[in-house]
């Protein structure tokens, strides 16, 4: 089989660009007027589209992105070799092409339907690194032909734990940046998602949204604007991950940051086929009726699971971006799909302390937690991240308002879907 071209490298944009990029968009959530301001280009960037940190695919302008399947190397294949460079530890590159919409379910399923017991996608050629090397890089792993994307190609990165091993199942995160950020500013820089993946074990996926944005719903950005297919997305993004590593079907689970977590909810509503749990933070529900955000008239206008998923909530009452009160009928909305009562109890995970109160709703099906944090004069932030986990230092801190004193976003998010298996 052909191998897909890889795209030409093109400057990166650096960290103070991308903060920027970020800091322009917070305009859209705070009802300023005018356009974002403008992120800063390096000289000679190829394809930037000024305000949006994109290029006409839909990447963030100055990224490299390279096939899943040329793996992730960064290095040309040589002469009449398999166009699958090495990644940097050394482990072997895939050379499946890009995914499509499918379930991972569908696509792993034997001629008879059959899966594999325990439910996962079997072993891969992958071994423990970052796809592509340097998981602070502005390199990527690009996926086309999915569903819902117009002409975009789309990008993610894949980080797998030093102690993963090919025959054993390992969970995986989707870790989803918030608006006008990208993979790296929140999941490398913002939370260390990466380090949490290599403490715990997990496979760490962290995708890009189009023009920085994911539809959520009524947030947020240009992807909510043009109806971009994100689901279609992140199914297609677990599939093709699933060619690779031996991934365990049954702990799939998203987490983010406002947009992110918004997104986080999507999955949750529109592809409770394939994921287990969903932990955002500073996001809600984005149906039309609940709303937040940039659009008030989206594509999401039904949170309906087609089975129940866990949840986690985290959310600041001084939050000045998405407001506190859409905590409330996000979780009803929640409660009411799961199964769950309205009534509540104490939350052994996280526990309640300092200024962080949580608290699980009761009469879930087994198997099924609904639970809820509210960190006291809280802003818009991932909790316990010095900057708030938006990658932008003070800066960032400044403006999204106060961090917790107890309440650890990263590790909290892990601790709540280490156990929740279907």
């Amino acid at each position: 089989m052909a191998m897909p071209e890889r795209s030409k490298p093109t400057p990166r944009i650096p960290r103070a660009a991308r903060v920027a990029c970020w800091l322009g968009s917070l305009s859209l959530l705070l009802g300023c007027s005018g356009e974002p301001a403008e992120s800063a280009s390096p000289s000679g960037a190829a394809g930037g589209s000024a305000g949006s940190g994109m290029n006409a695919a839909g990447a963030p302008a100055g990224g490299q992105v390279v096939s899943a399947g040329t793996g992730g190397g960064g290095n040309p294949a040589p002469a009449g070799g398999s166009g699958a460079p090495q990644p940097a530890d050394g482990g072997m590159a895939g050379t499946a092409g890009a995914g499509d919409a499918a379930t991972a379910a569908d696509a792993m399923a034997g001629a008879d339907g059959a899966l594999p017991s325990p439910r996962s996608t079997g072993p891969g050629d992958w071994g423990p690194g970052d796809y592509p090397p340097d998981i602070s890089s502005a390199t990527y792993l690009e996926i086309s032909g999915v569903a819902g994307q117009g002409e975009n190609v789309r990008q993610y990165k894949v980080h797998v734990p030093p102690g993963y091993q090919p025959d054993v199942p390992a969970p995986l995160v989707f870790c989803i940046h918030g608006l006008g950020q990208d993979a790296v500013l929140f999941c490398v820089v913002g939370s260390e998602m990466n380090t949490q993946s290599d403490e715990a074990g997990f496979v760490l996926v962290m995708p890009n949204g189009y023009q920085n944005s994911w539809n959520a719903g009524t947030c947020c950005g240009g992807a909510s604007t043009e109806q971009i297919d994100d689901v279609a997305l992140f199914r297609a993004i677990l599939t093709e991950v699933g060619e690779h590593v031996n991934i365990d079907l049954d702990r799939v689970y998203a987490t983010g940051l406002s947009n992110g977590g918004y997104m986080s909810y999507r999955l949750a509503c529109e592809a409770a086929d394939i994921i287990t749990a969903v932990a955002p933070a500073a996001g809600a529900i984005g149906t039309n009726d609940i709303g937040g955000g940039t659009n008030a008239d989206s594509d999401f206008v039904t949170c309906a699971p087609s089975q129940p998923v866990s949840v986690l909530h985290v959310h600041g009452t001084q939050d000045p971006l998405i407001p506190f009160s859409l905590q409330a009928p996000t979780l009803s909305r929640m409660a009411m799909s799961n199964g769950c009562a309205t009534t509540t109890k104490p939350a052994t995970q996280p526990p309640s302390a300092g200024d962080t109160s949580c608290v699980t709703h009761d009469g879930c099906p087994a198997g099924i937690e609904l639970t809820a944090c509210t960190i006291e004069a809280g802003g818009h932030c991932w909790f316990g991240s010095p900057d708030c986990g938006t990658g932008g230092g003070p800066i960032g801190l400044a403006i999204v308002g106060n961090n917790s004193d107890t309440m650890k976003n990263t590790q909290a998010a892990w601790d709540f879907f280490e156990h929740l298996s279907r």
